[in-house]
């Protein structure tokens, strides 16, 4: 079977762990002037549309909850990471662990790291389900114009801020098919304060960006980081979903225990 990137490719039927397809993360850090040192973080994936048969061939659903740990060498590419967990809704599995051990063994192997999955009835999707307080950025400004300000965003004299600030209107493009890929960003930080409207242009000049949905919140990390000379930041996007599947990549400028939730919109 060929790889998933950029090719059209029907679901497959039988058991196809070789189609995941891995995507290094140093090439973007690499571009970024970034290593994994320089952060903590973790991918969280929401699987909505996980089944497989038991072992009398009877459907089972879940929607899972992959954890990924950012000190991976590699992620998954999405499509691929799709079309795996359609090769499952025929596969028997003797139990649900056992599901849950073969799926984190074929997604480790790729990502070259241990990987966690829960799997939740879905009707336990409330559960996970929360939406971010903060300072909603596009109610409190306009973005101050087109082109990004080359100096400081922040009162370099002002006292050290603790702010969660949130913006819904994060909008990238898949490297890949150049198709939107829409998201809310959340920014959790202690350090100078910054200018709203600065920032606010920098979250909508990602609208014509094309990069993976890890990289755009490495890059929005590494800006924030350097802006607001910050003592603690976290960086979470909240991407809406795309094939069944949604992606919330978190990075942090020191460790933190992944997080399940979700936000309405995705």
């Amino acid at each position: 079977m060929g790889g998933a990137l950029g090719n059209k490719i029907a679901a497959p039927k039988l058991y196809a762990p070789e189609i995941l397809e891995p995507i290094s993360r140093r090439e973007g850090r690499d571009a970024l002037g970034i290593s994994q040192t320089d952060m903590f973080g973790y991918d969280c994936w929401h699987l909505y549309e996980l089944s497989w048969l038991n072992a009398q061939k009877q459907p089972q659903h879940a929607v899972g909850v992959l954890i990924v740990d950012a000190a991976s060498p590699k992620t998954i590419e999405s499509k691929s990471l799709k079309l795996y967990l359609n090769s499952l809704n025929f596969h028997c599995f003797e139990s649900q662990a056992e599901a849950v051990d073969v799926i984190c063994r074929d997604i480790g192997r790729v990502t070259g790291s241990k990987v966690t999955l829960t799997m939740l009835p879905p009707t336990e999707l409330a559960a996970i389900t929360r939406e971010p307080e903060g300072c909603l950025l596009e109610a409190s400004v306009q973005a101050a114009g087109t082109e990004l300000h080359a100096g400081s965003w922040c009162d370099l004299d002002g006292d050290i801020a603790k702010q969660t600030l949130v913006s819904h209107r994060l909008r990238s493009l898949c490297p890949v098919t150049a198709q939107p890929d829409w998201g809310t960003l959340v920014i959790e930080y202690l350090g100078l304060p910054i200018n709203f409207g600065q920032l606010l242009a920098f979250v909508e000049s990602f609208r014509e960006h094309q990069e993976f949905h890890e990289q755009c919140v490495e890059r929005c990390f590494k800006v924030l980081m350097q802006q607001t000379h910050a003592e603690t930041l976290t960086v979470s996007a909240f991407y809406q979903r795309r094939g069944g599947i949604d992606i919330t990549p978190v990075r942090s400028n020191g460790p933190l225990l992944p997080e399940y939730w979700r936000m309405g919109r995705q």
